[in-house]
């Protein structure tokens, strides 16, 4: 029995301390193909890395994933400040 490969893309996003976007690729491996000369102390402390099959609707998928995601960081930050809100 063969197995087909999906192809899968491979990016990190993270943010230059001036604002610019930064926009890496990576192969199968994890290895960098396309490295964004910044070093790490001049990126803001965020990132998104994002691994998903280059298939129909993932643009769709990706952003439900990260509407959820906002949602549960929302809510969990809000159930943080209620206590400190009530009398």
């Amino acid at each position: 029995m063969t197995v087909t490969k999906r192809p899968t893309m491979r990016k990190r996003y993270s943010i230059h301390k001036d604002g610019d976007l930064l926009v890496e690729t990576f192969d199968d491996l994890g290895n960098p193909i396309d490295v964004e000369p910044v070093p790490p102390e001049e990126r803001l402390p965020v990132q998104l890395c994002l691994q998903c099959p280059e298939e129909e609707g993932w643009r769709e998928q990706l952003l439900d994933l990260l509407e959820t995601a906002y949602g549960l960081e929302e809510e969990a930050l809000e159930n943080q400040r209620a206590p400190l809100l009530q009398p």
